[in-house]
């Protein structure tokens, strides 16, 4: 993209989806603890955690490839 200003406004933009990444993998956390019995970390609900579980590997599919445009969008802008 040849225009700096609209290239940093993409940047800035995707460092807040970064930011908000973080908090959902933080949330999911602490469901997956919610879940979690203390007896020998026996789940309490069989399909609500397989259900978190999916969601917690597509938010860190999302993390993964939210960093990966980062790397790029900071490349192109530098």
């Amino acid at each position: 993209m040849k225009n700096q200003n609209s290239m940093e406004k993409l940047l800035n933009q995707t460092k807040k989806i970064d930011e908000n990444n973080w908090n959902n993998a933080q949330y999911l956390n602490s469901i997956n603890m919610l879940l979690t019995s203390n007896d020998l970390g026996t789940t309490k609900d069989d399909g609500l955690s397989k259900k978190f579980e999916e969601l917690n590997n597509r938010v860190e599919d999302i993390n993964k490839l939210t960093s990966d445009l980062l790397e790029d969008l900071s490349r192109r802008h530098n």
